[in-house]
């Protein structure tokens, strides 16, 4: 199980997951500040902090996993308050950055009335960095809090009374897709068929728009402008697609951010960001309506698929028996 230690954010030691990539040309002013002047054991909490500030709906109290922390706070050793909370020494140090004539009064000011202070954000890689760190930590709590769980889980089953009788149970279909591990790879078949359900969606509706789908990486597998739509919609569409992807969040959560829109959704499975549709060209509640209908698709052939099998473990669908698969026979060489 990773250690408090290994949380904490030292540039040297980190090991990057795979993410989207950002184009932050040498590095912009607050990476190259808190590389240099923030201390390890602040690095997390200062992140934090930084993202409350930048991005929108952002609250450790309510996004997961840091909510069961905040909720829990003997996980992992406990003292995540501290962890996760920036203090006032760590507000004033952000605000001196921004403002190096600011002359905040900490000793009669509470962390919120000082956050206030702030001006803000206006550097695109700035933001950029900041999301992009706060990805990594977050990814390092999911990691933690699953392994408490399952330690947890092998605790539980110790202690357990001798087993009652097993009582045959039918799984209802809400429950079965719940707890499918979900298969699904973006490729030229799969591009295709998203491509094919969100044009019937926008033909249907008479929407005329570009349709943008684009991979992991936000490189643009295919691109499709409709009849009667506007040319500029051709490159505001992979933007949007773009935009998704490397926030892994629906556009219209981002739109406190300059030159973003609704129209951009992330295909996700299993926590892993595949790719982005974005849609430009109508009414931005149209785009997104016609961006979903290309995502549902994809999610609703690639459930299906996985509740058919019935290897590691997946869920059948119900009232359907698949035979147990024999074990494949080796071929004869030739």
């Amino acid at each position: 199980m990773p250690s408090v230690n290994d949380i904490i954010m030292e540039p040297s030691a980190v090991t990057v997951p795979e993410l989207p990539e950002v184009n932050v040309p040498g590095g912009g002013e607050f990476e190259l500040f808190f590389d240099a002047n923030v201390e390890p054991e602040k690095r997390m909490a200062y992140i934090l902090m930084m993202a409350t500030d930048c991005m929108h709906d952002f609250n450790i109290k309510t996004v997961y996993p840091y909510s069961e922390f905040m909720s829990n706070r003997k996980l992992g050793g406990g003292g995540w308050v501290r962890k996760l909370s920036a203090n006032k020494d760590i507000v004033v140090q952000e605000l001196m950055r921004r403002d190096p004539n600011a002359k905040p009064n900490k000793s009669n000011r509470s962390c919120e009335e000082l956050l206030r202070l702030f001006k803000p954000l206006t550097d695109r890689s700035d933001i950029d960095f900041v999301v992009q760190e706060e990805l990594e930590i977050r990814k390092k709590l999911e990691a933690m809090l699953g392994e408490l769980n399952t330690k947890r889980v092998g605790h539980d089953l110790k202690e357990k009374t001798p087993k009652r009788p097993k009582i045959e149970k039918k799984v209802d279909t809400a429950e079965a897709v719940a707890n499918v591990n979900i298969h699904l790879k973006l490729d030229d078949s799969s591009a295709s068929i998203a491509m094919e359900a969100a044009e019937k969606a926008a033909r249907n509706s008479d929407f005329k728009v570009t349709i943008a789908i684009v991979n992991a990486e936000g490189v643009p597998m295919i691109v499709k402008r409709l009849e009667g739509a506007n040319p500029h919609s051709f490159d505001l569409a992979i933007t949007k697609a773009k935009t998704a992807c490397l926030f892994q969040r629906n556009s219209s959560q981002l739109q406190d951010f300059p030159d973003v829109s609704r129209g951009g959704v992330p295909l996700m499975a299993n926590g892993i960001c595949m790719g982005g549709v974005g849609v430009s060209g109508d009414k931005q509640p149209n785009c997104e309506k016609v961006a979903y209908a290309a995502v549902d698709k994809l999610m609703e052939d690639a459930k299906q698929e996985s509740l058919d099998l019935k290897t590691n473990r997946y869920v059948d669908l119900p009232d359907v028996d698949v035979p147990e698969v024999p074990p494949p026979v080796p071929e004869a060489s030739v």
